[in-house]
């Protein structure tokens, strides 16, 4: 039976130190991976919903998901999706709401690493972030591929609420509140 040796004050304090940098390096890296989520003021005082997280994650998928430059459609940005699925959210019941905030960490934080990637989806590139989105498309999972498609929704749903969008596909906007001489052409929401 093998003898143990006692433990040594020099054996101590080298245990302490490598715990206590263990430690700190683990909360350097969570710290890096949970901060960083400032948004400007007047966004911020636009939020109902979504904290400015989730904010910036739903603006950063909706950048991937919904290209502009077809037939002149307006960018995610410039039709305030995120802002939208924003007020959508709001008008959910705090189960959903929190049930879509765990999804949008899911995709922020643990399913990039699950495939490979070492950083949060809102700093990756865009070429990783459309590797992390489509991962989540093609997965053999279905809830993955349903997580996929209810984010998809919500962005696409955003996108197409506005004016801006309609012309693209052939839409001349909805017969309810219709003015008498259609809808401007400007692209206005109204």
């Amino acid at each position: 039976m093998p003898t143990r040796t006692p433990l040594t004050r020099r054996k101590w304090l080298r245990l302490t130190a490598l715990g206590g940098g263990a430690v700190l390096g683990l909360g350097a890296l969570l710290a890096r991976h949970t901060s960083g989520y400032g948004v400007p003021g007047s966004v911020a005082a636009q939020l109902r919903a979504l904290t400015p997280k989730e904010y910036l994650i739903v603006r950063a998928m909706a950048r991937r998901m919904l290209r502009s430059g077809f037939r002149d459609t307006p960018a995610a940005d410039d039709v305030g999706a995120a802002l939208f699925v924003d007020g959508f959210v709001a008008r959910l019941g705090a189960s959903s709401r929190a049930e879509l905030g765990q999804l949008l960490n899911f995709v922020e934080h643990a399913y990039p690493l699950a495939i490979g990637l070492p950083s949060r989806f809102t700093h990756l590139d865009p070429a990783r972030q459309d590797a992390v989105l489509g991962s989540m498309m093609r997965s053999s999972l279905p809830l993955l591929r349903g997580a996929f498609d209810s984010l998809k929704s919500l962005c696409v749903m955003a996108y197409f609420s506005h004016a801006a969008t309609w012309r693209a596909i052939g839409y001349d906007g909805p017969l309810l509140d219709r003015p008498d001489d259609g809808w401007p052409a400007t692209g206005a929401n109204r």
